[in-house]
Protein backbone atom coordinates (compact mmCIF):
# COMPACT_ATOMS: atom_id res chain seq x y z
CA UNK A 1 0.00 0.00 0.00
CA UNK A 2 1.67 3.16 -1.14
CA UNK A 3 2.18 5.61 1.67
CA UNK A 4 0.96 9.07 1.60
CA UNK A 5 1.82 12.07 4.08
CA UNK A 6 3.81 8.83 5.67
CA UNK A 7 0.69 7.52 6.53
CA UNK A 8 -1.59 4.67 5.32
CA UNK A 9 -4.34 5.93 3.86
CA UNK A 10 -7.14 2.97 4.03
CA UNK A 11 -10.19 4.55 3.68
CA UNK A 12 -12.13 7.62 3.55
CA UNK A 13 -12.19 10.69 1.40
CA UNK A 14 -8.72 12.12 0.62
CA UNK A 15 -7.01 13.87 -1.55
CA UNK A 16 -3.41 15.15 -1.92
CA UNK A 17 -1.95 17.42 -4.95
CA UNK A 18 1.13 18.91 -5.09
CA UNK A 19 1.08 22.14 -8.06
CA UNK A 20 4.00 23.30 -10.15
CA UNK A 21 3.91 26.59 -11.77
CA UNK A 22 6.42 26.88 -14.88
CA UNK A 23 7.06 30.69 -16.71
CA UNK A 24 9.74 29.80 -18.65
CA UNK A 25 11.90 32.41 -20.34
CA UNK A 26 12.07 31.14 -24.32
CA UNK A 27 8.13 30.14 -24.15
CA UNK A 28 5.37 31.68 -24.52
CA UNK A 29 2.70 30.48 -22.38
CA UNK A 30 3.08 29.76 -18.38
CA UNK A 31 2.64 25.63 -18.01
CA UNK A 32 1.00 24.23 -14.54
CA UNK A 33 1.69 20.60 -13.54
CA UNK A 34 -0.60 18.99 -11.03
CA UNK A 35 0.69 15.32 -9.52
CA UNK A 36 -1.73 13.94 -7.11
CA UNK A 37 -4.24 11.20 -5.37
CA UNK A 38 -7.32 10.89 -5.13
CA UNK A 39 -9.79 8.30 -3.24
CA UNK A 40 -12.86 7.58 -1.74
CA UNK A 41 -14.28 4.03 -0.70
CA UNK A 42 -15.06 2.79 -3.54
CA UNK A 43 -12.36 4.25 -5.83
CA UNK A 44 -8.79 5.65 -5.86
CA UNK A 45 -6.56 6.81 -8.47
CA UNK A 46 -3.25 8.84 -9.19
CA UNK A 47 -3.42 11.31 -11.78
CA UNK A 48 -0.85 14.48 -13.65
CA UNK A 49 -2.98 17.99 -14.64
CA UNK A 50 -1.19 19.70 -17.36
CA UNK A 51 -2.71 23.21 -18.12
CA UNK A 52 -1.71 26.35 -20.09
CA UNK A 53 -3.53 29.04 -21.73
CA UNK A 54 -6.95 27.71 -21.41
CA UNK A 55 -6.15 24.11 -21.95
CA UNK A 56 -5.91 21.31 -19.48
CA UNK A 57 -5.30 17.85 -19.42
CA UNK A 58 -5.75 15.16 -16.93
CA UNK A 59 -4.23 12.34 -17.01
CA UNK A 60 -5.58 8.50 -14.83
CA UNK A 61 -3.24 6.37 -13.46
CA UNK A 62 -3.78 3.26 -11.05
CA UNK A 63 -3.44 4.08 -7.17
CA UNK A 64 -1.01 1.37 -7.16
CA UNK A 65 1.82 2.99 -9.61
CA UNK A 66 2.67 5.58 -7.30
CA UNK A 67 5.03 5.87 -4.37
CA UNK A 68 6.48 8.59 -1.90
CA UNK A 69 9.11 8.91 0.46
CA UNK A 70 8.61 9.00 4.13
CA UNK A 71 11.83 11.72 4.43
CA UNK A 72 11.70 14.28 1.56
CA UNK A 73 9.68 15.43 -1.03
CA UNK A 74 9.53 12.59 -3.59
CA UNK A 75 6.98 11.35 -5.27
CA UNK A 76 6.18 9.06 -8.37
CA UNK A 77 3.65 7.92 -10.35
CA UNK A 78 3.16 5.08 -13.21
CA UNK A 79 5.95 3.33 -11.61
CA UNK A 80 8.51 5.98 -11.22
CA UNK A 81 7.87 7.13 -14.93
CA UNK A 82 7.02 10.09 -13.68
CA UNK A 83 9.03 11.96 -10.96
CA UNK A 84 8.05 15.46 -8.57
CA UNK A 85 10.50 16.51 -5.87
CA UNK A 86 12.22 19.69 -4.98
CA UNK A 87 15.08 19.32 -8.04
CA UNK A 88 13.80 17.48 -10.16
CA UNK A 89 10.39 17.41 -12.49
CA UNK A 90 10.18 14.36 -14.77
CA UNK A 91 6.99 13.75 -17.21
CA UNK A 92 6.52 11.47 -19.70
CA UNK A 93 2.47 11.24 -20.20
CA UNK A 94 0.20 10.15 -23.83
CA UNK A 95 -3.60 10.34 -23.39
CA UNK A 96 -5.16 7.59 -23.28
CA UNK A 97 -9.00 6.08 -23.42
CA UNK A 98 -9.76 7.01 -19.75
CA UNK A 99 -8.29 10.50 -19.66
CA UNK A 100 -9.49 13.78 -20.61
CA UNK A 101 -6.47 14.59 -22.40
CA UNK A 102 -5.46 15.19 -26.28
CA UNK A 103 -2.02 16.00 -25.97
CA UNK A 104 1.31 14.24 -25.29
CA UNK A 105 3.96 15.67 -22.52
CA UNK A 106 7.52 15.28 -22.13
CA UNK A 107 9.19 17.33 -19.39
CA UNK A 108 12.78 16.67 -18.21
CA UNK A 109 13.44 19.59 -15.77
CA UNK A 110 16.13 20.34 -13.09
CA UNK A 111 15.02 23.07 -10.36
CA UNK A 112 17.31 24.74 -8.21
CA UNK A 113 18.00 27.48 -5.82
CA UNK A 114 14.83 26.83 -4.48
CA UNK A 115 13.27 29.96 -2.03
CA UNK A 116 11.38 28.19 1.02
CA UNK A 117 9.29 29.65 3.14
CA UNK A 118 10.62 29.07 6.99
CA UNK A 119 8.54 28.09 9.61
CA UNK A 120 8.08 31.04 12.67
CA UNK A 121 8.43 28.67 15.01
CA UNK A 122 8.59 24.90 15.20
CA UNK A 123 4.95 25.34 17.00
CA UNK A 124 3.95 27.63 14.00
CA UNK A 125 5.04 24.90 10.94
CA UNK A 126 4.70 25.59 7.49
CA UNK A 127 2.16 28.35 5.72
CA UNK A 128 -0.78 27.61 7.84
CA UNK A 129 0.85 27.88 11.71
CA UNK A 130 -0.94 26.16 14.85
CA UNK A 131 -3.76 25.43 11.89
CA UNK A 132 -1.58 22.61 10.69
CA UNK A 133 -1.97 21.29 14.16
CA UNK A 134 -5.70 21.29 13.56
CA UNK A 135 -7.55 17.94 12.78
CA UNK A 136 -10.16 17.31 10.32
CA UNK A 137 -10.29 20.49 8.57
CA UNK A 138 -11.45 21.04 5.48
CA UNK A 139 -8.13 21.61 3.02
CA UNK A 140 -4.68 22.20 4.32
CA UNK A 141 -2.19 24.05 2.58
CA UNK A 142 1.44 24.40 2.24
CA UNK A 143 4.04 26.96 0.20
CA UNK A 144 6.63 24.41 -0.73
CA UNK A 145 8.68 27.03 -2.58
CA UNK A 146 8.15 30.33 -3.40
CA UNK A 147 10.73 30.58 -6.30
CA UNK A 148 12.54 28.22 -7.85
CA UNK A 149 15.19 28.20 -11.38
CA UNK A 150 14.29 25.77 -13.64
CA UNK A 151 16.35 24.21 -16.86
CA UNK A 152 15.64 21.38 -19.04
CA UNK A 153 14.15 19.99 -21.92
CA UNK A 154 10.05 19.69 -23.00
CA UNK A 155 8.21 18.03 -25.70
CA UNK A 156 4.63 18.34 -26.68
CA UNK A 157 3.03 15.93 -28.67
CA UNK A 158 5.47 15.48 -32.44
CA UNK A 159 7.24 18.68 -32.06
CA UNK A 160 10.94 19.31 -31.78
CA UNK A 161 12.16 19.10 -28.16
CA UNK A 162 13.05 22.75 -26.53
CA UNK A 163 15.92 23.27 -24.48
CA UNK A 164 13.89 25.59 -21.90
CA UNK A 165 15.01 27.36 -18.86
CA UNK A 166 12.21 29.81 -16.34
CA UNK A 167 11.07 30.06 -13.27
CA UNK A 168 9.22 28.04 -10.94
CA UNK A 169 7.04 28.14 -7.62
CA UNK A 170 5.76 25.27 -5.89
CA UNK A 171 3.17 24.02 -3.49
CA UNK A 172 0.54 21.87 -2.06
CA UNK A 173 -2.93 20.71 -0.65
CA UNK A 174 -4.45 18.18 0.92
CA UNK A 175 -7.78 16.79 2.87
CA UNK A 176 -11.29 16.05 1.94
CA UNK A 177 -12.09 18.58 -0.72
CA UNK A 178 -11.42 22.41 -1.56
CA UNK A 179 -13.68 25.41 0.04
CA UNK A 180 -16.54 26.13 -1.67
CA UNK A 181 -15.49 29.53 -2.08
CA UNK A 182 -12.05 31.31 -2.63
CA UNK A 183 -9.32 33.50 -4.08
CA UNK A 184 -5.88 32.39 -4.94
CA UNK A 185 -2.79 33.65 -6.74
CA UNK A 186 0.71 33.79 -7.34
CA UNK A 187 3.64 35.41 -9.35
CA UNK A 188 7.05 36.29 -8.72
CA UNK A 189 8.19 37.55 -12.17
CA UNK A 190 7.69 41.17 -12.29
CA UNK A 191 8.27 44.35 -14.98
CA UNK A 192 11.11 46.24 -14.87
CA UNK A 193 12.43 44.59 -11.68
CA UNK A 194 16.66 45.09 -11.27
CA UNK A 195 18.31 42.01 -11.71
CA UNK A 196 20.02 42.60 -7.96
CA UNK A 197 16.15 42.33 -6.17
CA UNK A 198 13.71 39.44 -6.10
CA UNK A 199 9.87 39.50 -5.24
CA UNK A 200 7.07 37.12 -5.08
CA UNK A 201 3.77 37.12 -3.48
CA UNK A 202 1.23 34.03 -3.00
CA UNK A 203 -2.23 34.87 -1.24
CA UNK A 204 -5.03 32.64 -0.89
CA UNK A 205 -8.59 34.01 1.22
CA UNK A 206 -11.04 31.35 1.23
CA UNK A 207 -14.30 30.41 3.51
CA UNK A 208 -13.22 27.76 6.37
CA UNK A 209 -15.74 25.24 7.88
CA UNK A 210 -15.37 24.95 11.24
CA UNK A 211 -16.43 23.02 14.17
CA UNK A 212 -20.17 23.16 15.22
CA UNK A 213 -21.17 23.84 11.63
CA UNK A 214 -19.40 27.50 11.94
CA UNK A 215 -17.63 29.05 8.94
CA UNK A 216 -15.14 31.56 9.06
CA UNK A 217 -13.45 34.27 6.78
CA UNK A 218 -10.14 33.52 6.47
CA UNK A 219 -6.80 33.87 4.58
CA UNK A 220 -3.08 33.09 3.84
CA UNK A 221 -0.81 35.93 2.23
CA UNK A 222 3.09 35.79 2.22
CA UNK A 223 4.98 38.15 0.15
CA UNK A 224 8.53 37.95 -0.48
CA UNK A 225 11.22 41.06 -1.03
CA UNK A 226 14.96 40.61 -1.13
CA UNK A 227 14.68 37.13 0.92
CA UNK A 228 12.79 38.62 3.67
CA UNK A 229 9.16 37.46 4.09
CA UNK A 230 6.07 39.84 5.22
CA UNK A 231 3.51 37.60 6.39
CA UNK A 232 -0.42 38.53 6.65
CA UNK A 233 -2.56 35.93 8.10
CA UNK A 234 -5.96 35.21 9.98
CA UNK A 235 -3.50 32.99 12.80
CA UNK A 236 -1.31 36.14 13.15
CA UNK A 237 -4.52 38.39 13.51
CA UNK A 238 -4.02 40.10 10.12
CA UNK A 239 -6.52 42.20 9.21
CA UNK A 240 -7.91 42.80 5.67
CA UNK A 241 -9.76 46.41 4.35
CA UNK A 242 -11.61 47.53 1.13
CA UNK A 243 -12.03 43.85 -0.49
CA UNK A 244 -13.57 44.05 -3.94
CA UNK A 245 -14.15 41.77 -6.29
CA UNK A 246 -15.35 41.31 -10.08
CA UNK A 247 -16.07 38.06 -11.06
CA UNK A 248 -16.58 39.18 -14.57
CA UNK A 249 -13.70 41.12 -15.37
CA UNK A 250 -11.73 39.17 -12.66
CA UNK A 251 -10.54 41.85 -11.29
CA UNK A 252 -9.55 42.08 -7.01
CA UNK A 253 -8.34 44.37 -4.98
CA UNK A 254 -7.44 44.81 -1.44
CA UNK A 255 -5.44 45.84 2.00
CA UNK A 256 -3.77 44.31 4.28
CA UNK A 257 -2.26 45.12 7.58
CA UNK A 258 -0.08 43.03 10.08
CA UNK A 259 -1.87 43.06 13.79
CA UNK A 260 0.41 46.20 14.85
CA UNK A 261 -0.52 48.30 11.93
CA UNK A 262 3.00 48.11 10.86
CA UNK A 263 2.93 47.29 7.31
CA UNK A 264 0.17 47.51 4.19
CA UNK A 265 0.14 45.41 1.28
CA UNK A 266 -2.33 46.32 -1.42
CA UNK A 267 -2.77 43.73 -3.86
CA UNK A 268 -5.15 44.70 -7.37
CA UNK A 269 -5.40 42.72 -10.09
CA UNK A 270 -5.58 44.72 -13.66
CA UNK A 271 -7.28 43.25 -16.89
CA UNK A 272 -7.94 46.13 -19.08
CA UNK A 273 -11.72 45.94 -18.18
CA UNK A 274 -11.64 42.64 -20.21
CA UNK A 275 -14.70 40.55 -19.90
CA UNK A 276 -15.16 36.71 -19.67
CA UNK A 277 -11.38 36.16 -20.12
CA UNK A 278 -10.52 32.46 -20.93
CA UNK A 279 -9.08 30.20 -18.30
CA UNK A 280 -7.72 26.73 -18.52
CA UNK A 281 -10.54 24.76 -16.09
CA UNK A 282 -8.91 22.55 -14.15
CA UNK A 283 -10.20 19.54 -11.66
CA UNK A 284 -11.03 20.03 -8.09
CA UNK A 285 -12.21 17.97 -5.24
CA UNK A 286 -15.19 18.18 -4.40
CA UNK A 287 -17.66 15.75 -2.11
CA UNK A 288 -15.92 12.79 -2.90
CA UNK A 289 -14.89 13.07 -6.45
CA UNK A 290 -12.64 14.79 -8.75
CA UNK A 291 -15.13 17.25 -10.49
CA UNK A 292 -13.80 19.98 -13.41
CA UNK A 293 -14.84 23.06 -12.76
CA UNK A 294 -11.72 25.21 -11.42
CA UNK A 295 -11.14 28.25 -13.17
CA UNK A 296 -7.47 28.99 -14.00
CA UNK A 297 -6.44 31.79 -15.47
CA UNK A 298 -3.22 32.12 -16.86
CA UNK A 299 -3.12 34.41 -19.37
CA UNK A 300 -1.10 37.56 -20.13
CA UNK A 301 -3.95 39.73 -20.37
CA UNK A 302 -4.24 40.01 -16.12
CA UNK A 303 -1.10 41.59 -13.81
CA UNK A 304 -1.38 42.12 -10.67
CA UNK A 305 -0.10 45.32 -8.77
CA UNK A 306 1.41 45.15 -5.66
CA UNK A 307 2.20 47.70 -3.27
CA UNK A 308 4.33 46.86 0.08
CA UNK A 309 4.84 49.88 2.82
CA UNK A 310 5.73 51.09 6.06
CA UNK A 311 3.61 52.77 7.98
CA UNK A 312 4.27 55.85 10.28
CA UNK A 313 2.16 57.71 12.19
CA UNK A 314 3.59 61.64 12.85
CA UNK A 315 1.16 62.92 15.27
CA UNK A 316 -0.21 65.33 12.49
CA UNK A 317 -3.81 64.48 11.48
CA UNK A 318 -5.36 65.93 7.99
CA UNK A 319 -9.27 66.19 8.73
CA UNK A 320 -9.78 67.27 5.17
CA UNK A 321 -8.41 64.68 3.66
CA UNK A 322 -10.44 61.27 2.73
CA UNK A 323 -8.34 58.53 3.76
CA UNK A 324 -8.91 57.59 7.48
CA UNK A 325 -5.28 56.50 7.97
CA UNK A 326 -3.94 60.11 6.54
CA UNK A 327 -6.61 61.63 9.01
CA UNK A 328 -5.26 59.74 11.95
CA UNK A 329 -1.85 61.34 11.28
CA UNK A 330 -0.53 58.26 9.16
CA UNK A 331 1.28 58.32 5.95
CA UNK A 332 3.51 55.35 4.15
CA UNK A 333 7.19 54.65 3.07
CA UNK A 334 6.97 52.45 -0.02
CA UNK A 335 9.06 49.36 0.61
CA UNK A 336 8.17 47.79 -2.79
CA UNK A 337 5.99 49.10 -5.31
CA UNK A 338 5.79 46.59 -8.75
CA UNK A 339 3.47 45.27 -11.55
CA UNK A 340 3.64 41.37 -11.45
CA UNK A 341 3.38 39.47 -15.01
CA UNK A 342 2.38 35.73 -16.05
CA UNK A 343 0.53 35.69 -13.29
CA UNK A 344 -1.87 32.57 -12.05
CA UNK A 345 -5.61 33.63 -10.42
CA UNK A 346 -8.05 31.72 -9.43
CA UNK A 347 -11.95 33.38 -8.10
CA UNK A 348 -14.41 30.54 -7.61
CA UNK A 349 -17.64 30.59 -5.79
CA UNK A 350 -19.91 33.18 -4.73
CA UNK A 351 -17.09 35.57 -3.95
CA UNK A 352 -19.54 37.88 -2.97
CA UNK A 353 -20.38 36.69 -0.46
CA UNK A 354 -17.35 35.94 0.73
CA UNK A 355 -16.06 40.03 0.65
CA UNK A 356 -18.94 40.36 2.99
CA UNK A 357 -17.83 38.05 5.27
CA UNK A 358 -14.56 40.32 5.60
CA UNK A 359 -16.13 43.19 5.72
CA UNK A 360 -18.12 42.06 8.83
CA UNK A 361 -15.11 40.68 10.65
CA UNK A 362 -12.70 43.60 10.10
CA UNK A 363 -14.77 46.98 8.73
CA UNK A 364 -14.03 48.41 11.91
CA UNK A 365 -10.47 47.31 13.11
CA UNK A 366 -8.08 50.62 13.26
CA UNK A 367 -5.10 51.13 15.36
CA UNK A 368 -6.98 54.30 16.26
CA UNK A 369 -9.77 51.83 18.02
CA UNK A 370 -7.61 49.69 19.98
CA UNK A 371 -4.32 51.19 20.97
CA UNK A 372 -4.44 49.19 24.06
CA UNK A 373 -4.99 45.62 22.78
CA UNK A 374 -1.51 47.04 19.99
CA UNK A 375 0.36 47.62 23.49
CA UNK A 376 -0.15 44.36 24.71
CA UNK A 377 0.74 42.12 21.17
CA UNK A 378 3.56 44.56 20.79
CA UNK A 379 5.18 43.27 24.69
CA UNK A 380 3.76 39.79 25.00
CA UNK A 381 2.78 38.74 21.49
CA UNK A 382 5.07 35.81 21.97
CA UNK A 383 3.54 34.76 25.43
CA UNK A 384 0.01 34.80 23.74
CA UNK A 385 1.13 32.36 20.99
CA UNK A 386 2.35 30.10 23.34
CA UNK A 387 -0.84 30.28 25.16
CA UNK A 388 -2.66 29.62 21.97
CA UNK A 389 -0.34 26.62 20.87
CA UNK A 390 -1.49 25.07 24.15
CA UNK A 391 -5.33 25.46 24.04
CA UNK A 392 -4.78 23.64 20.71
CA UNK A 393 -2.16 21.27 21.91
CA UNK A 394 -4.81 20.36 24.38
CA UNK A 395 -7.51 20.26 22.39
CA UNK A 396 -5.90 18.00 19.98
CA UNK A 397 -4.96 15.57 22.48
CA UNK A 398 -8.04 15.59 24.45
CA UNK A 399 -9.47 14.44 21.02
CA UNK A 400 -6.91 11.84 20.65
CA UNK A 401 -7.72 10.13 24.02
Amino acid sequence: MPLILGHEIQKGIFFEGWYYKIVLNDYENTLVVIPGVHMNDSNRHSFIMIAYGNISHYFRFPYETISSSTDEFHFTIDNKKNIFSYDQLIVDVKPNSDDDATESFQLNLTLSSNLLVPDLFWILPGTMGPYSWIPTMQCYHHVLSMKTTIHGSMQMNQNAKQTISGIGYIEKDWGNSFPSIWIWGQANQWEHLPATSSASIFFSLALIPWYFNLEFAGFLIVFEHNNEFYRFNTYLQSIIHDLMIDPDTHEISFDVYDVLFQYKLHVSSYSNGLNNIDGALLYGPRSDRMIKYVKELLTKNIHFDVRLSKLVQNMTSNNDDNNLFIKHGYYEEIIFQGRAQSVALEITGNVKWLSEKFRQAYENIYPWNFSLIRSIVMHYKLILTSILTMIIMSFIFAKCR
